[in-house]
Formats: C-alpha cells, sequence, structure tokens
C-alpha cells in the first residue's frame, strides 16, 4: 500500500542546530500525527545506494539482515523482518513507505520525519514521496554558530566551515524545496517560534491542514519519545519547558570577528528571519580582519561548487530509483 494514498508525509527539516528538534516535539504532540525517531533513513540507505548495491551482491535477505541490525532503525521498535518475505521485490522508495507505514501502528493522519540534513536532498524527498510537506526552520545563523561550537557533534569543526554550511544549506534547501514542493513548502522562524509558539502553530497547522491542538505547547512526553540516550548532550533542551530565552546569546558569547564573518556570509538568512546586524562598532585587529576577509573569500568561492555538486549526487541518486 502506498503512504500516500493513506497518510500525510511531513519532514521537517533545516540548517543544524536551527531547533528542527524543538518543533518536531511540538508536531509530534499533535494526536494527528505520528513521528518517526531521527534515522537518517533517506540519506543513508537511499542517497547511498549501499542497500541496492547489497541487493545486487547477496540479495533480499542480505538487505533484511542491514536493516535489522541498525541501531538507529531499532529505535523505532518496527520488526523489520515483517517487511520481507523469500519472493520479496526490491525497491528503496517502497521501503521508506513500508518504515513510515509500519511506524504508524495507530493509523494517524499523518506520518513525521525529521533529518535536517535533508535541507540539501530535497530533489531525491520529491522522487521518493512528491506530495509530502516541507517544514523549513530557519533561525539567527550567529546562534547557530554559537550552539554548534557547544554541541558535543559539531564542537570540533572549524567555525568557516559551520558559517559555510549555513549559507549553502539554507540556499539549497529554499531554492529546491520551492521548486520540487511549490505551495507544500514552508518556512518558520525559530524567534518567532519562541515568543509566540501558539500563534506560530496555530498558523503552521492551517497552512498545512492540520487540526491544532493545546498539546502541541506542552511537547515534552513527545520529546521524550524521539530523543536518545546519546542526544540528550544536545537535545535535553526539547523536554521543556519552552527556553523563551535562548537567542542572542550570540551577543555576549561570540568574537567580533566570528560575528562579522557570519553577517557577512549569511545575507539569505537574515533576510528570512528579518534580523539585525551587530550594532557595536568593535575595531579589530589586523590579523582578525585577515582571518575575516579570508574566510569571506573561502565561503564564497565554494558556494556555488559546493551547491552544484550535491545537486549533481542527488540527481543521480534519483536517476536510479526510477
Amino acid at each position: 500500500m502506498s503512504i500516500e494514498r493513506s497518510v500525510k508525509l511531513l519532514f521537517v527539516i533545516g540548517v543544524g542546530r536551527s531547533g528542527t528538534s524543538l518543533l518536531q516535539s511540538m508536531i509530534a504532540a499533535n494526536s494527528k500525527v505520528c513521528y518517526l525517531p531521527e534515522t537518517s533513513f533517506i540519506r543513508r540507505y537511499i542517497f547511498t545506494g549501499v542497500l541496492s548495491e547489497l541487493y545486487e551482491r547477496c540479495g533480499i535477505n542480505a538487505v533484511k539482515e542491514r536493516l535489522g541490525s541498525d541501531s538507529h532503525l531499532a529505535r523505532t521498535g518496527i520488526d523489520i523482518n515483517s517487511w520481507f518475505s523469500e519472493d520479496s521485490s526490491f525497491s528503496e522508495r517502497e521501503l521508506f513507505h513500508k518504515l513510515a507505514n509500519a511506524a504508524n501502528s495507530e493509523m494517524r493522519d499523518w506520518v513525521g520525519d525529521k533529518d535536517p540534513r535533508l535541507i540539501e536532498f530535497l530533489p531525491l524527498v520529491s522522487a521518493i514521496t512528491p506530495t509530502a510537506t516541507i517544514v523549513n526552520i530557519v533561525r539567527d545563523p550567529r546562534d547557530v554558530l554559537l550552539s554548534k561550537k557547544k554541541a558535543a557533534w559539531s564542537k570540533t569543526g572549524h567555525v568557516w566551515k559551520h558559517i559555510f554550511a549555513n549559507r549553502v544549506q539554507l540556499k539549497l534547501g529554499r531554492e529546491m524545496g520551492k521548486r520540487f514542493f511549490g505551495k507544500n513548502y514552508y518556512e518558520i522562524v525559530y524567534e518567532d517560534l519562541l515568543k509566540d509558539p501558539e500563534r506560530v502553530l496555530k498558523r503552521l497547522c492551517e497552512q498545512v491542514g492540520l487540526p491544532f491542538e493545546e498539546s502541541m505547547l506542552n511537547f515534552g512526553d513527545a520529546a521524550r519519545k524521539l530523543v536518545s540516550a546519546e542526544e540528550l548532550s544536545w537535545k535535553k533542551e526539547t523536554f521543556g519547558p519552552l527556553l523563551k530565552g535562548n537567542k542572542q546569546k550570540w551577543m555576549n558569547e561570540l568574537s567580533a570577528k566570528e560575528i562579522l564573518l557570519t553577517e557577512m556570509s549569511c545575507k539569505q538568512a537574515f533576510q528570512v528571519g528579518k534580523y539585525k546586524r551587530d550594532s557595536k562598532k568593535n575595531r579589530l585587529s589586523i590579523l582578525d580582519l585577515f582571518w575575516v576577509y579570508s574566510g569571506f573569500i573561502a565561503i564564497s568561492l565554494f558556494d556555488k561548487p559546493y551547491r552544484i555538486y550535491r545537486n549533481y549526487k542527488v540527481k543521480k541518486a534519483c536517476k536510479r530509483l526510477k
């Protein structure tokens, strides 16, 4: 049975550390929605083609064993063996549909999936489920940078790399979201969600056709079902209560050179979120200015080539599905 004939699919995406886990928890608290824990199934299995290669070499049982030993999928509590029989055909697209259908054991109207990095892979999402709803959450890139400098999974990364990711991912997400999903592509601003969650969620629900429920404002229980022990160090804030003051921390914790480079490099995010640039007139040393402009040149030079490369790889994966 096709997932698109039975339920509606909703994907939460965004630049990493933009509030995707918070938004996921809020939507998951709605009784009409069944939300998968973060498995990255589309990126890890369909984009890479690893299951397709395994099937060609070893057959359907090898695919079953690979999925059955996946710790991310184990979190869903789904019996992977029930997907397969000895004469099962193989379809990467249908495997994702089976995952979504199996997760929706309570037969709710919506199934949600959240993977921030899918912001770079939206044409592939469209090839798998073209009628899906996409919600892209945007956050002040200066706070995103600060958060990435603190999170366990990203704190060792170079500042230039984090700023570059913000720039190219938002460009890819907005361009491909509108192109491939049209009216089913939506954007919300993280700071607006903190300031007035009820208003923002009501508007989002109205736009996508999901009835708003007060439970979406009390999302702690839903979050606990979605966050694994390994993710606690950087996702525990999703347990609630809502941290309305979780913004503009960059003002006291980022250096002047980090602020300036982010503002120079992430102009699209500033336009979307209507963020104001730093009003302080900090004087930077010659070395700091060299760092800023070297970073800006590097980020600008690699922006378009990276997006071309990513779109090429994604298009290649899409062709394999046909």
